[in-house]
Protein backbone atom coordinates (compact mmCIF):
# COMPACT_ATOMS: atom_id res chain seq x y z
CA UNK A 1 0.00 0.00 0.00
CA UNK A 2 1.31 3.25 -1.08
CA UNK A 3 1.62 6.63 1.52
CA UNK A 4 -1.06 8.52 -0.52
CA UNK A 5 -4.20 5.31 -0.01
CA UNK A 6 -2.59 4.61 3.55
CA UNK A 7 -3.36 8.69 4.58
CA UNK A 8 -6.82 8.33 3.12
CA UNK A 9 -7.48 4.90 4.81
CA UNK A 10 -6.79 6.92 8.44
CA UNK A 11 -8.53 9.56 7.53
CA UNK A 12 -11.31 7.78 6.80
CA UNK A 13 -11.17 5.59 9.45
CA UNK A 14 -11.18 8.77 12.09
CA UNK A 15 -14.22 10.16 10.76
CA UNK A 16 -15.84 6.97 11.75
CA UNK A 17 -14.17 6.75 14.86
CA UNK A 18 -15.79 10.57 16.23
CA UNK A 19 -19.46 9.13 14.91
CA UNK A 20 -19.28 5.61 16.50
CA UNK A 21 -16.81 5.91 19.46
CA UNK A 22 -17.07 8.53 23.03
CA UNK A 23 -14.50 11.27 22.48
CA UNK A 24 -11.64 9.72 24.62
CA UNK A 25 -11.13 6.58 22.75
CA UNK A 26 -12.09 7.91 19.34
CA UNK A 27 -9.07 10.48 19.85
CA UNK A 28 -7.38 8.07 21.58
CA UNK A 29 -7.13 5.81 18.84
CA UNK A 30 -7.01 8.48 16.35
CA UNK A 31 -3.59 8.76 17.37
CA UNK A 32 -2.40 5.13 17.39
CA UNK A 33 -3.70 5.46 13.53
CA UNK A 34 -1.07 8.13 13.07
CA UNK A 35 1.61 6.07 14.81
CA UNK A 36 0.76 3.51 12.48
CA UNK A 37 1.16 5.20 9.42
CA UNK A 38 4.89 5.28 8.73
CA UNK A 39 4.11 0.94 8.89
CA UNK A 40 1.08 1.13 6.36
CA UNK A 41 3.00 3.20 3.89
CA UNK A 42 5.42 0.01 3.45
CA UNK A 43 5.51 -1.20 -0.11
CA UNK A 44 3.91 -5.21 -0.46
CA UNK A 45 7.94 -6.21 -1.15
CA UNK A 46 9.56 -4.24 1.58
CA UNK A 47 11.04 -7.24 4.14
CA UNK A 48 10.15 -7.61 7.50
CA UNK A 49 12.97 -6.46 9.82
CA UNK A 50 14.29 -9.45 12.02
CA UNK A 51 16.10 -9.46 15.22
CA UNK A 52 20.03 -9.68 14.65
CA UNK A 53 20.20 -13.07 16.48
CA UNK A 54 17.35 -15.82 17.41
CA UNK A 55 20.12 -18.40 18.62
CA UNK A 56 19.62 -20.13 21.73
CA UNK A 57 23.02 -20.63 22.40
CA UNK A 58 24.47 -16.55 22.71
CA UNK A 59 26.29 -16.85 25.32
CA UNK A 60 24.42 -15.30 28.39
CA UNK A 61 23.48 -17.14 31.09
CA UNK A 62 20.19 -17.68 30.16
CA UNK A 63 18.52 -19.91 27.37
CA UNK A 64 17.61 -16.92 25.19
CA UNK A 65 20.24 -14.71 24.30
CA UNK A 66 18.66 -11.67 26.10
CA UNK A 67 21.22 -11.14 28.19
CA UNK A 68 18.81 -11.82 31.63
CA UNK A 69 17.44 -15.15 33.06
CA UNK A 70 13.42 -14.37 32.63
CA UNK A 71 13.50 -16.10 29.78
CA UNK A 72 11.32 -13.96 27.51
CA UNK A 73 13.74 -12.80 25.61
CA UNK A 74 13.39 -8.52 25.88
CA UNK A 75 16.61 -8.39 27.78
CA UNK A 76 14.88 -6.93 31.21
CA UNK A 77 13.82 -8.91 34.01
CA UNK A 78 10.22 -8.09 34.28
CA UNK A 79 8.85 -11.20 32.98
CA UNK A 80 6.45 -10.06 30.47
CA UNK A 81 8.29 -10.04 27.35
CA UNK A 82 7.90 -5.82 26.80
CA UNK A 83 11.63 -5.00 27.46
CA UNK A 84 10.83 -2.46 30.54
CA UNK A 85 10.74 -2.93 33.51
CA UNK A 86 7.54 -2.00 34.41
CA UNK A 87 5.91 -5.37 34.92
CA UNK A 88 2.72 -4.49 33.15
CA UNK A 89 3.75 -5.62 29.35
CA UNK A 90 2.97 -2.15 27.69
CA UNK A 91 6.67 -1.83 26.69
CA UNK A 92 7.05 1.34 28.64
CA UNK A 93 8.16 2.42 32.15
CA UNK A 94 5.00 4.85 32.96
CA UNK A 95 3.53 1.52 34.93
CA UNK A 96 -0.05 2.28 33.58
CA UNK A 97 -0.18 -0.15 31.25
CA UNK A 98 -1.37 2.33 28.11
CA UNK A 99 2.06 2.00 25.99
CA UNK A 100 3.26 5.55 26.71
CA UNK A 101 5.21 7.85 29.16
CA UNK A 102 2.27 10.34 30.08
CA UNK A 103 0.99 7.62 33.10
CA UNK A 104 -2.45 9.19 32.37
CA UNK A 105 -3.25 5.59 31.40
CA UNK A 106 -5.12 6.85 28.37
CA UNK A 107 -2.51 5.58 25.40
CA UNK A 108 -2.57 8.44 23.55
CA UNK A 109 0.69 9.69 24.53
CA UNK A 110 -0.77 13.19 25.45
CA UNK A 111 -1.13 14.51 28.74
CA UNK A 112 -3.44 17.05 28.31
CA UNK A 113 -4.87 19.18 25.28
CA UNK A 114 -3.83 23.05 24.10
CA UNK A 115 -1.15 25.40 25.49
CA UNK A 116 0.38 25.62 29.53
CA UNK A 117 -1.20 28.79 30.77
CA UNK A 118 1.02 31.82 30.67
CA UNK A 119 -0.86 32.95 33.98
CA UNK A 120 -4.11 31.96 35.95
CA UNK A 121 -5.34 34.68 37.27
CA UNK A 122 -9.09 36.23 37.37
CA UNK A 123 -9.94 39.19 35.28
CA UNK A 124 -9.46 42.35 35.88
CA UNK A 125 -5.80 44.50 36.07
CA UNK A 126 -6.57 47.39 39.14
CA UNK A 127 -8.11 49.98 36.82
CA UNK A 128 -11.42 50.12 38.15
CA UNK A 129 -12.68 47.96 35.58
CA UNK A 130 -12.98 44.13 34.53
CA UNK A 131 -11.50 44.10 30.97
CA UNK A 132 -8.11 43.39 31.26
CA UNK A 133 -6.99 46.09 29.38
CA UNK A 134 -5.80 49.03 31.47
CA UNK A 135 -7.81 51.73 30.60
CA UNK A 136 -10.49 51.95 32.73
CA UNK A 137 -13.18 52.64 30.73
CA UNK A 138 -15.29 49.31 31.04
CA UNK A 139 -15.41 47.99 27.76
CA UNK A 140 -13.94 44.48 27.37
CA UNK A 141 -10.52 43.78 26.01
CA UNK A 142 -9.70 46.34 23.62
CA UNK A 143 -7.12 44.82 20.96
CA UNK A 144 -3.93 47.49 20.59
CA UNK A 145 -4.42 47.64 17.04
CA UNK A 146 -7.52 46.22 14.37
CA UNK A 147 -5.80 42.84 13.39
CA UNK A 148 -4.25 42.53 17.42
CA UNK A 149 -6.07 39.62 18.71
CA UNK A 150 -7.93 40.69 21.95
CA UNK A 151 -6.89 40.48 25.86
CA UNK A 152 -9.60 38.72 27.81
CA UNK A 153 -9.42 36.50 30.98
CA UNK A 154 -11.75 33.53 31.04
CA UNK A 155 -11.98 30.08 33.04
CA UNK A 156 -11.25 26.87 31.43
CA UNK A 157 -14.02 24.44 31.78
CA UNK A 158 -12.50 21.51 29.84
CA UNK A 159 -11.13 18.45 32.00
CA UNK A 160 -8.76 17.69 29.24
CA UNK A 161 -7.55 20.84 28.39
CA UNK A 162 -3.73 21.62 29.80
CA UNK A 163 -5.41 24.88 30.95
CA UNK A 164 -8.53 22.90 33.07
CA UNK A 165 -10.05 24.86 35.75
CA UNK A 166 -7.44 28.26 34.82
CA UNK A 167 -8.65 31.88 34.50
CA UNK A 168 -6.45 32.95 31.38
CA UNK A 169 -6.55 34.24 27.92
CA UNK A 170 -5.71 34.34 23.78
CA UNK A 171 -2.12 35.47 24.52
CA UNK A 172 -0.99 32.15 25.86
CA UNK A 173 -2.09 30.94 22.31
CA UNK A 174 0.92 33.06 20.46
CA UNK A 175 3.02 31.50 18.94
CA UNK A 176 0.69 28.86 17.61
CA UNK A 177 -1.66 29.30 14.59
CA UNK A 178 -5.16 28.86 16.61
CA UNK A 179 -8.83 28.85 15.68
CA UNK A 180 -11.27 30.67 18.08
CA UNK A 181 -14.93 29.97 18.03
CA UNK A 182 -17.74 31.18 19.36
CA UNK A 183 -20.16 28.68 20.19
CA UNK A 184 -23.07 27.75 22.69
CA UNK A 185 -23.88 24.43 24.31
CA UNK A 186 -27.53 24.85 24.16
CA UNK A 187 -27.18 25.40 20.40
CA UNK A 188 -27.28 21.78 18.31
CA UNK A 189 -25.46 23.37 15.21
CA UNK A 190 -22.56 24.17 17.41
CA UNK A 191 -22.34 20.79 19.14
CA UNK A 192 -21.85 19.77 15.65
CA UNK A 193 -19.63 21.88 14.90
CA UNK A 194 -17.52 21.21 18.04
CA UNK A 195 -17.54 17.34 17.16
CA UNK A 196 -16.02 18.17 13.15
CA UNK A 197 -13.52 20.94 15.16
CA UNK A 198 -12.19 18.04 17.26
CA UNK A 199 -11.63 15.80 14.25
CA UNK A 200 -10.24 18.59 11.86
CA UNK A 201 -7.50 18.97 14.94
CA UNK A 202 -6.50 15.68 14.45
CA UNK A 203 -6.40 15.35 10.64
CA UNK A 204 -3.94 18.47 10.69
CA UNK A 205 -2.17 17.04 13.22
CA UNK A 206 -1.79 13.73 10.93
CA UNK A 207 -1.35 16.14 8.17
CA UNK A 208 1.76 17.76 10.33
CA UNK A 209 -0.05 21.09 11.10
CA UNK A 210 0.35 21.83 14.92
CA UNK A 211 -3.09 24.17 14.83
CA UNK A 212 -4.72 25.27 17.79
CA UNK A 213 -8.75 24.99 18.60
CA UNK A 214 -9.93 26.98 21.56
CA UNK A 215 -13.71 28.14 21.69
CA UNK A 216 -15.60 30.54 24.00
CA UNK A 217 -19.38 29.38 25.54
CA UNK A 218 -21.33 32.06 25.20
CA UNK A 219 -23.04 33.67 28.51
CA UNK A 220 -26.24 32.20 27.66
CA UNK A 221 -25.11 28.78 27.90
CA UNK A 222 -22.62 29.25 31.23
CA UNK A 223 -24.58 25.96 32.98
CA UNK A 224 -23.12 22.83 33.79
CA UNK A 225 -25.56 21.27 31.65
CA UNK A 226 -24.76 23.05 28.35
CA UNK A 227 -21.07 23.27 29.47
CA UNK A 228 -21.13 19.65 29.43
CA UNK A 229 -22.80 19.03 25.66
CA UNK A 230 -19.43 20.16 24.57
CA UNK A 231 -17.36 18.70 26.58
CA UNK A 232 -18.82 15.54 25.43
CA UNK A 233 -17.99 16.40 21.35
CA UNK A 234 -14.22 18.03 21.78
CA UNK A 235 -11.08 17.80 23.77
CA UNK A 236 -9.53 21.55 23.18
CA UNK A 237 -9.90 24.28 25.62
CA UNK A 238 -13.37 25.66 26.52
CA UNK A 239 -13.70 29.01 28.02
CA UNK A 240 -16.82 30.20 29.85
CA UNK A 241 -17.57 33.87 28.56
CA UNK A 242 -19.02 36.15 31.30
CA UNK A 243 -21.15 39.59 31.34
CA UNK A 244 -17.97 41.32 32.78
CA UNK A 245 -15.22 40.19 30.11
CA UNK A 246 -17.95 39.30 26.95
CA UNK A 247 -15.28 37.44 25.06
CA UNK A 248 -17.73 37.53 22.25
CA UNK A 249 -17.96 41.05 21.90
CA UNK A 250 -14.02 41.89 22.60
CA UNK A 251 -13.62 39.72 19.58
CA UNK A 252 -16.40 41.92 17.41
CA UNK A 253 -18.57 38.63 16.70
CA UNK A 254 -21.46 37.01 17.68
CA UNK A 255 -22.59 33.06 17.90
CA UNK A 256 -20.92 30.51 15.07
CA UNK A 257 -18.25 33.02 14.35
CA UNK A 258 -14.75 32.17 14.04
CA UNK A 259 -11.69 34.17 14.04
CA UNK A 260 -7.93 32.48 12.96
CA UNK A 261 -5.16 34.39 14.51
CA UNK A 262 -1.40 33.47 13.19
CA UNK A 263 1.07 32.36 15.39
CA UNK A 264 2.10 36.51 15.69
CA UNK A 265 -1.09 36.70 17.37
CA UNK A 266 -2.48 38.82 14.61
CA UNK A 267 -5.60 38.20 12.85
CA UNK A 268 -5.43 35.94 9.89
CA UNK A 269 -8.90 35.78 8.75
CA UNK A 270 -12.53 36.42 9.72
CA UNK A 271 -14.80 34.43 9.46
CA UNK A 272 -18.22 35.44 10.60
CA UNK A 273 -21.09 32.76 10.25
CA UNK A 274 -23.28 33.64 6.91
CA UNK A 275 -20.52 35.24 4.90
CA UNK A 276 -18.99 34.46 1.68
CA UNK A 277 -17.01 31.41 2.66
CA UNK A 278 -19.04 28.41 4.13
CA UNK A 279 -18.55 27.22 7.72
CA UNK A 280 -20.73 24.78 7.75
CA UNK A 281 -18.27 21.71 9.16
CA UNK A 282 -21.05 19.18 8.21
CA UNK A 283 -20.69 20.17 5.01
CA UNK A 284 -17.42 19.19 2.43
CA UNK A 285 -17.62 22.82 1.28
CA UNK A 286 -17.59 24.52 5.00
CA UNK A 287 -15.36 21.71 6.11
CA UNK A 288 -12.70 22.37 3.30
CA UNK A 289 -12.96 26.14 3.45
CA UNK A 290 -12.12 26.33 6.94
CA UNK A 291 -9.56 23.56 7.14
CA UNK A 292 -7.38 25.09 4.30
CA UNK A 293 -7.81 28.48 5.65
CA UNK A 294 -6.35 27.34 8.78
CA UNK A 295 -3.05 25.33 6.53
CA UNK A 296 -3.08 29.29 4.63
CA UNK A 297 -2.04 30.61 7.70
CA UNK A 298 1.04 28.22 8.78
Amino acid sequence: MGARPAFELVRSGMAVLHDRLPLGAARATGLALILALPLACLEPDDPPQSPASTSSTTGDSGTTGDGDMSGDGDGDTGGDGDGDTGGDGDGDTGGDGDGDMSGDGDGDGLECVGVIPLVDEPPGDGDGDMSGDGDGDGDPGEPDCPDCAPYWRLYDFQPQSCGFEQTYGLDSFEGHVTLVVLLAGWCSYCQSQATKLEQMQLELMLEGYDAQFLSINGVSADTPEYQQNLIDRCSFPLFQDTDEVDGWVAHGGSKDDMYLYGADGMLALELPAGGELSTNLSTEEGYQNVKQAIIDAF
